[in-house]
């Protein structure tokens, strides 16, 4: 995809949608703020889990700092799960060969299970 494609055209296009039709309704997706999808994620019976926003100069509520806190720690746990496949798999450091590309979701899941 380019880079001018949108978050949310990016969503639409990538099959991702397809494939979280097979999550167990009721979950999250985790997204950052801004990422305007909430609509998509009303078919398979998804909420849109994302930090809550103040506006500059304000203080933001205690239920919302307190939501902030939770996503913030369940993030940091994706984003170090995430570091640990990277760090142990370097395929993804360099350019992907076209002829993989098909495959890719595989071949990323793959180093997901054998990093677990």
């Amino acid at each position: 995809y380019t880079g001018s494609i949108s978050d949310r055209q990016l969503t639409i296009e990538s099959g991702i949608l397809e494939l979280l039709e097979t999550v167990p309704p009721g979950r999250n997706v985790m997204a950052d703020r801004g990422f305007q999808i909430q609509d998509l994620l009303v078919k398979p019976n998804l909420l849109l889990n994302e930090h809550p926003s103040k506006g500059p100069g304000s203080t933001m509520p205690l239920a919302d700092a307190k939501k902030t806190q939770r996503i913030a720690s369940v993030r940091i746990h994706v984003e170090r799960a995430i570091g640990r496949v990277k760090q142990r798999f370097h395929i993804f450091d360099r350019e992907i060969p076209m002829s993989l590309l098909g495959s890719i979701n595989q071949i990323w899941a793959i180093c997901c299970m054998l990093t677990n």
